[in-house]
């Protein structure tokens, strides 16, 4: 009985561990909420606003991913103890189909004095194919 109990008990935890997690073909950074502008059954299109000096929290990405500049401003980008700093000018767009360099765990932060926008459009075949 008490295994019974016990069995019960972490499938009920992993059940709910699964329904909070975020949905892959999300782009989701722990410290900034996003604006969902569009989804379907082809693309997840999201908005972020960071304001000078907030970080995003450690985070990765999905495969397939296309970023867009809507206003530039200076990254400082964490991979462990390294840290670089580069600036993305307004109307910058970038693709990573495999999101290489991006699917590690990092964190991203504001170091500029003027607030980032930035989009991103992930596209769901290749981001379910990379989470399978």
């Amino acid at each position: 009985m008490k295994k019974l109990i016990l069995i019960t008990v972490l499938l009920f935890i992993a059940y709910n561990l699964w329904a909070e997690s975020p949905n892959p073909c999300h782009q989701y950074y722990p410290n900034i909420p996003g604006e969902l502008v569009l989804e379907n059954d082809k693309l997840v299109v999201q908005r972020f606003t960071i304001q000078p000096g907030e970080w995003e929290g450690i985070h990765r990405h999905p495969p397939d991913q296309l970023y867009i500049h809507i206003k530039g401003g200076e990254w400082t980008v964490k991979y462990g103890d390294e840290a670089t700093t580069s600036y993305s000018p307004t109307g910058e767009i970038g693709w990573d189909e495999t999101a290489t360099g991006l699917s590690a765990l990092h964190e991203s932060g504001n170091t500029g004095d003027e607030p980032i926008d930035l989009v991103w459009v992930t596209l769901k075949p290749g981001c379910m194919e990379g989470n399978q």
